[in-house]
C-alpha cells in the first residue's frame, strides 16, 4: 500500500530536474499597452514641455517614472530588495502624480 502511495504522489508531483530548477522562469506577454502608454507619455512630454506649467510637467514626470518603474519590474530580474524599492518608488510617483492632477483640476475649474 505504501509503495502505490509513493507512485502516486510521483506522478502527481514529480521532481524537477536540476537545469529546471536552475533557470529563472520567463515572463508571459509582451506588455505591448504598457509600452505605448510610456511611449505616448514621453511623446507628449517631448512636444508639449515648453507649453507646460510647472504642474503639468512635475504630473507628466511622476507618470513616466511610475510607468518605466512598472516595465523594469516586469521585465528585469530584480533581487527581492531592489524589487522592493522598485515597487515603492512606483507607488510614491503614482502619488506625485495624483497630487499634482488635483492640483491642475483645482487650478482649472475652481480659482
Amino acid at each position: 500500500m505504501a509503495k502505490q502511495y509513493k507512485k502516486i504522489l510521483k506522478k502527481i508531483h514529480p521532481k524537477k530536474k536540476s537545469w529546471q530548477q536552475d533557470k529563472p522562469q520567463e515572463k508571459v506577454g509582451r506588455d505591448y499597452l504598457l509600452l505605448a502608454v510610456m511611449g505616448l507619455t514621453f511623446m507628449f512630454m517631448i512636444v508639449g514641455w515648453t507649453n507646460f506649467t510647472i504642474v503639468n510637467k512635475i504630473l507628466y514626470v511622476a507618470l513616466a517614472v511610475t510607468l518605466s518603474a512598472t516595465y523594469a519590474r516586469r521585465h528585469y530580474n530584480f533581487t527581492e530588495n531592489q524589487d522592493t524599492w522598485a515597487m515603492r518608488i512606483s507607488y510614491a510617483a503614482i502619488a506625485v502624480a495624483t497630487v499634482a492632477f488635483v492640483i491642475e483640476i483645482y487650478q482649472q475649474f475652481i480659482a
